[in-house]
């Protein structure tokens, strides 16, 4: 089988063990497992989407625990997957090594950073993409490559081996083909968590003005008809819809500041910021620049939101909400505005440290992959894949044959 054709797919790295396998037994087994080129396998350079990166970057000492956890149950590690340079993007579209086509929808994109990881498991080159998502890194390429995502609670499952982007927020997640696999690659990455029914839909309007105005009727039908499946439907209460317009910013500078004090010293190693895309090099330029009181501000908004988050929800209770704004952009174009739209939704999870999921259940009339997601309170990780199982079921059963 031909793995890789870089110039054209910018899926896989050259670097890296191929075929991959260490147990013949357990419940992932001979799952093909592809990995976002930020994971570290012992004895193997990474290069985090960045030349540069992977020429300073020694052999690693240990694998991550991630890795050997999904290994150790079975799974075939297929190859690294190439990222957005040093997972700094949303675009999933890479200078050095190429751009993700995206395997649902020629010409467009995936979506980054886990853009490899994406593409691979929507061209049926993998069952399992392992990546990572801070600001969006997940759930974006899964909206986009119509597949399972998610982005875990933050901290609960353990970060050792991964090469950092912004450490307040970056978070281990995966995207698979099926509720079930996402769920069972849950049961071995995620900790011991209780199981609650999860039987209240909570319900932001003014989250629906923030998608494209073809997608608010699709949007508004699965609204409807996942509500049944719920007990109760509550709406979200926003003390002001001001403050939906301070997500992203705040995120934005947060991030910035994570990433200015991770990179610094490395990003300052050559006296200039090694080879970047434009938009990514001006993004290094505008985290080292930002300041502490941009941070402070930064700080008052998302302790708002996280007191807003943890009045709405609850461990029996999820937020439905818009993945993404659009449906997947045309490779090579202009994504600089729709970067903050698309944060403004991606940063709620984020500033709160809760657990979010993509499902990709829209039916489309352009045959563009779209969803919507659910995201509940930090620690129901469990009782939200359940959750989601659940549902794709029913939507299934729905679906004419």
């Amino acid at each position: 089988m031909s793995t890789k054709n870089n110039n054209t797919t910018g899926i896989f790295c050259d670097h890296g063990p191929k075929a991959w396998q260490t147990h013949y037994q357990g419940t992932l087994i001979n799952k093909r497992l592809a990995i976002k080129d930020v994971f570290a396998i012992k004895g193997e350079r990474n290069s985090a989407g960045n030349p540069s990166w992977f020429k300073t970057a020694k052999p690693a000492q240990q694998t991550s625990s991630a890795i050997n956890k999904l290994m150790s149950e079975g799974c075939n590690f297929t190859s690294f997957t190439h990222t957005d340079e040093l997972a700094y993007s949303l675009e999933g579209n890479n200078i050095h090594y190429g751009a993700a086509q995206n395997p649902k929808l020629k010409g467009h994109a995936c979506g980054g950073s886990s853009m490899g990881s994406a593409a691979a498991v929507a061209a049926n080159l993998a069952d399992i993409g392992l990546g990572t998502d801070t600001g969006g890194s997940i759930r974006i390429p899964a909206s986009y490559c119509g597949l399972y995502g998610i982005r875990p609670s933050h901290n609960v499952i353990e970060k050792d081996g991964l090469i950092p982007l912004a450490p307040p927020f970056d978070t281990i997640g995966w995207l698979t083909q099926s509720a079930e696999l996402l769920s069972d690659v849950g049961n071995v990455l995620l900790p011991n968590q209780a199981i609650n029914n999860v039987n209240t839909l909570v319900i932001c309007e003014p989250l629906f003005e923030l998608v494209d105005p073809a997608l608010k009727a699709p949007l508004k039908q699965l609204l409807e008809k996942t509500k049944p499946n719920f007990k109760h439907h509550k709406e979200f209460e926003l003390p002001n819809s001001s403050l939906l317009n301070e997500l992203a910013d705040s995120f934005r500078v947060l991030q910035g500041r994570a990433i200015a004090k991770t990179h610094k010293d490395w990003l300052q190693l050559q006296g200039q910021l090694p080879q970047f895309a434009p938009a990514i090099a001006a993004r290094f330029n505008m985290a080292l620049a930002l300041t502490d009181q941009e941070e402070q501000e930064a700080l008052k908004v998302q302790i708002q939101w996280q007191a807003i988050v943890a009045n709405n929800l609850d461990k029996h209770s999820s937020l439905f909400l818009p993945t993404t704004p659009t449906t997947a952009p045309k490779l090579g174009a202009d994504t600089s505005a729709l970067r903050m739209q698309i944060i403004t939704l991606s940063a709620i999870a984020g500033l709160s440290g809760s657990a979010q999921v993509h499902l990709p259940l829209a039916d489309l009339a352009n045959d563009h992959p779209y969803g919507f997601s659910l995201m509940m309170t930090h620690g129901n990780d469990k009782s939200l894949l359940a959750c989601v199982k659940h549902l794709a079921a029913h939507f299934k059963q729905d679906t004419p044959a």
